[in-house]
């Protein structure tokens, strides 16, 4: 038994998913109509349902669990909606997809392990949202697939996307690829993804040396102590400081270039504790008791972060220990 409801008939301007769905429905169409929520409760009379048509409404929010009870779900179309945040784990259950269409929303966000469950899913459309990247292994479940529309979204063509291009220079996989292209960097706008450079890509480093020599040489209260934070990495990395003193945890990312590069931010915007420069050094005007603590210099890219510590402490024969540098693969 299907249920359909289009345009034409008395419920096309449907706003709600309509009770009293009959229980043995197979094909569920409720397309084109002004659907704004779908609720977990929606569709618990009719999980036997092997076709589910959503596309061309006004949906904005899924639950979660919505879809998940959808055990036999063959295909599944939520095309053409305002879709942001979509409830990724449903699909994990549905293990017997084969078309999945969700072309033309505004999602944002795909996570690696989306598809893990989906070994017999066949064609996937997820084109005209706003993916600005996917992550490698994203598509490697889909033993099945033959079909892959990714096009017209706004990828940011940097060294998470180089195996995109290379997978789909070798991928024998019918992938549209004509406006698959680059959104960003600003330099490679409106290049195909297939086309863009290899790039350098280097995960970062992080070391920190200091003034005065801290390791042998006390420091009192009003001494003036600089650390500096020297960062490597393709494509330059973000750098920020956290000081852990007392209770308290700072974090100072570097200020924005400025024409005049030795111009310091305050890192406390009520004192004076700490100035923050571009150039990745951190300074103590005037060394209190208050200052005591860690302080870690982490640099993340592309590539993944790293992170170091040194110690200050006042007074004492021996203030600072280095830890050692965490290179820290990002999750891919």
């Amino acid at each position: 038994m299907a249920v359909v409801v289009n345009p034409g008939l008395d419920r096309s301007e449907l706003q709600l998913v309509p009770e009293g769905l009959p229980s043995n429905v197979t094909t569920l169409s409720l397309s084109a109509n002004k659907i704004k929520v779908l609720k977990a409760q929606d569709f618990v009379n009719v999980t036997q349902a092997a076709s589910l048509w959503l596309a061309h409404n006004e949906i904005v929010t899924i639950e979660r669990n919505t879809l998940a009870p959808f055990v036999q779900l063959k295909n599944l179309d939520v095309s053409h909606n305002k879709i942001v945040n979509f409830p990724w784990e449903d699909l994990a259950n549905l293990t017997d997809l084969q078309l999945l269409k969700m072309n033309n929303n505004e999602m944002v966000s795909l996570p690696k392990d989306t598809f893990a469950n989906l070994k017999d899913l066949r064609s996937v459309r997820i084109n005209n949202n706003k993916f600005a990247t996917i992550a490698e292994g994203t598509f490697d479940a889909l033993i099945s697939m033959t079909h892959l529309q990714i096009f017209n979204n706004p990828f940011t063509c940097s060294c998470k996307l180089e195996w995109m291009r290379d997978w789909i220079n070798k991928s024998k996989i019918s992938i549209p690829e004509q406006n698959i292209i680059c959104e960003a960097p600003a330099h490679l706008k409106g290049t195909r993804v297939i086309d863009m450079p290899k790039l350098t890509c280097q995960a970062p480093t992080v070391t920190i040396t200091y003034q005065p020599n801290i390791e042998n040489t006390e420091i009192h209260e009003g001494h003036v102590v600089i650390l500096n934070c020297e960062t490597k990495g393709s494509p330059k990395p973000d750098v920020e400081w956290k000081v852990l003193a007392g209770n308290q945890l700072l974090k100072f990312p570097l200020p924005s270039v400025v024409e005049d590069s030795e111009l310091p931010i305050n890192g406390a915007p009520s004192n004076t504790r700490f100035h923050i420069f571009q150039n990745g050094t951190l300074i103590i005007p005037r060394l209190s008791n208050k200052e005591d603590g860690n302080y870690s210099c982490s640099a993340a890219n592309d590539m993944g972060k790293a992170e170091n510590t040194v110690k200050i402490a006042m007074a004492v024969s021996k203030k600072v220990t280095t830890n050692s540098v965490l290179d820290i693969k990002e999750d891919e």
